[in-house]
């Protein structure tokens, strides 16, 4: 099992004391991946967040935690969810972090990735611990499903995929009008008074609608306004400043729209775009969920019916969470090249919350999932970069692989990598997050807080391209 850490802290958190569990770990769920192929490590995560809490916080059960995933807000929830009737705490401690957290969970989003955090997974029965009594089965039950759910897709990586919130104590002193220890705001939001607006209300029931499958396998026709506003709230952190919010609105209403043109239904899970109701929204935002709901909404309807076409056509509205200083051609991720999908330039990326990572892997799992005997480091060469600046074609023991074979056989953030060795491992250092191509949400909210509208945005990353309203 990968290397899972878990630790919490009494936070002071709109001038009330909260306790947050935070939990890092290093496998990345990727859009577009087949989702069993990672359940194992869903359930890994989970197991790790109940046997910490157990062990740690069984004496406060009746009280509530925030939940943070790689630096990812989940939202709150009940600890008797998880702890059950009769379970007894070992120890009690309150103010103390029990484990260093990982540097990308003090900074953060969100997005994280793709994405965006609750962002929903494929559907997946939960994987339910044996335990005395109904009760906590089925809690045990629920909380699996919620932490599934959110495990699968914290990591903003691909089309559709973005990080969602995030926690910030080191890096809040950019754009932030009000800052507290735990979350911080965009400058540049249009935030609407919370008693303004009902948020359960969908926006708009007119217009055009689309068939939408929910992750219960329920399929419904939505508006597409309270559509967008779903992903977007799902996809990106609603504390991003407005201009990236609008640009990802636009972005996410040209994807749904260019698949259902071709008679699909979307889903809501990361096999399109994740899209969330108001109620899976409000359990991810807690009581921040006025302020980020018409946030977003904003957003949304500032861009209403925009979408960005080429020649007329929609365009494949591909997204991302954080780049390595450049943006990706497709042909070395799809085997397909698109006019409007060039490598450009995305300096606002560097030395964003998700801009470096490390993994390090032993020699005898890099062999067993790549099927080669490494014993050396001097046995991995990387032969070509793409326009990117992400590696193109490797070496590793002998055999050669795409640097895209590589991130998703041993679960990089990215293909853009060096190695090092350890003793019996290697260490890839990373930069980015996600597969590069199109968007990238970081770069979006850099480029935002510089000043570029949201359509000078898209127009940087999606080359030619027109905005049209449909």
């Amino acid at each position: 099992m990968n290397y899972i850490r878990v630790c919490h802290k009494l936070e002071i958190i709109d001038n009330k004391k909260q306790f947050v569990i935070y939990a890092d770990y290093p496998f990345e769920y990727e859009f577009g991946l087949d989702f069993n192929t990672h359940k194992q490590n869903v359930k890994d995560v989970s197991n790790s967040i109940k046997e910490y809490v157990k062990k740690n916080l069984g004496s406060i059960k009746d009280a509530t935690v925030m939940l943070v995933l790689n630096g990812v807000i989940i939202g709150t929830f009940a600890l008797s969810q998880l702890l059950g009737p009769n379970v007894k705490a070992e120890k009690i401690p309150e103010n103390d972090l029990v484990a260093e957290v990982a540097d990308e969970t003090q900074n953060i989003v969100g997005e994280e990735a793709t994405s965006q955090d609750t962002l929903p997974g494929d559907s997946v029965e939960a994987d339910i611990e044996e335990a005395k009594g109904n009760q906590e089965k089925n809690n045990n039950a629920e909380l699996d499903n919620r932490l599934s759910n959110s495990v699968v897709a914290t990591a903003a990586t691909t089309s559709g995929t973005g990080v969602i919130e995030t926690i910030n104590k080191k890096t809040s002193t950019s754009n932030s009008a009000n800052v507290s220890e735990i979350k911080k705001e965009s400058s540049n939001s249009n935030i609407v008074n919370s008693g303004q607006t009902n948020s359960n209300t969908q926006v708009t029931n007119q217009g055009q609608t689309i068939k939408l499958k929910l992750n219960t396998g329920e399929t419904i026709n939505i508006a597409l306004e309270d559509y967008v506003i779903g992903v977007v709230g799902s996809e990106m952190p609603a504390l991003f400043n407005s201009e990236a919010l609008k640009a990802q609105s636009v972005a996410a209403r040209t994807y749904a729209l260019k698949k259902t043109s071709m008679g699909a239904t979307l889903t809501s899970t990361t096999s399109d775009q994740v899209y969330k109701t108001n109620d899976q929204l409000k359990a991810m935002w807690g009581n921040s969920y006025d302020t980020y709901y018409n946030k977003v909404k904003n957003a949304v309807l500032a861009t209403k019916g925009e979408v960005m076409t080429y020649n007329g056509n929609y365009i494949d509205a591909v997204y991302f969470s954080t780049s390595n200083g450049r943006t990706e051609d497709p042909i070395y991720v799809w085997s397909y090249t698109q006019p409007y999908l060039k490598s450009v330039d995305s300096k606002w990326d560097i030395g964003t919350t998700f801009f470096n990572a490390t993994k390090t892997i032993s020699k005898s799992e890099i062999s067993s999932k790549l099927g080669v005997n490494l014993t050396s480091i001097s046995e991995i060469t990387i032969n070509s970069l793409t326009t990117g600046g992400r590696v193109n074609s490797v070496t590793i023991a002998g055999k050669e692989f795409t640097g895209v074979q590589i991130r998703t056989l041993l679960g990089l953030r990215s293909a853009d990598f060096t190695v090092s060795e350890s003793g019996n491992n290697i260490v890839f250092t990373t930069k980015g997050w996600g597969h590069g191509v199109g968007m990238s949400q970081y770069g979006a909210n850099g480029m935002a807080n510089a000043g570029y509208s949201y359509s000078q945005i898209l127009k940087h990353y999606y080359t030619g391209i027109s905005i049209v309203k449909k």
